[in-house]
């Protein structure tokens, strides 16, 4: 199984890159939806984790273009600071979850290692 994450704080992408590494996970990363979108064309990610308000390209609007180009992908989940934003809202545009930040570390490692159960 292969992750891709979305984020553009630099310091969040540092701490998931250091969990990740401890537990061997197969994944990449990307600073924006622009970034991602172009790694989801050249390869096959199994599960998306992506921020919604980013540079360059939102989550949201990268979500409709993987969408819309019909690009795979197993499960997408929205990680965001944002609560006003619904899980409810995120299904209707083809997400499969959504995770507020923040989000305790091992909250985290224990959704990502029950994906890939």
């Amino acid at each position: 199984m292969k992750f891709l994450f979305v984020e553009d704080e630099v310091e969040l992408v540092e701490l998931y890159q250091y969990m990740f590494d401890r537990i061997g996970l197969d994944y990449e990363v990307a600073y924006n939806g622009e970034e991602a979108l172009e790694k989801v064309k050249n390869e096959k990610f199994d599960y998306i984790f992506s921020d919604i308000r980013m540079p360059k390209m939102n989550g949201i609007d990268f979500l409709k273009n993987l969408i819309l180009e019909g690009l795979d992908f197993k499960k997408f989940i929205f990680v965001t600071a944002h609560q006003e934003v619904s899980l409810d809202e995120v299904k209707e545009l083809g997400a499969h979850d959504i995770l507020y930040k923040p989000i305790r570390h091992q909250v985290f490692m224990d959704y990502i290692q029950d994906l890939q159960a």
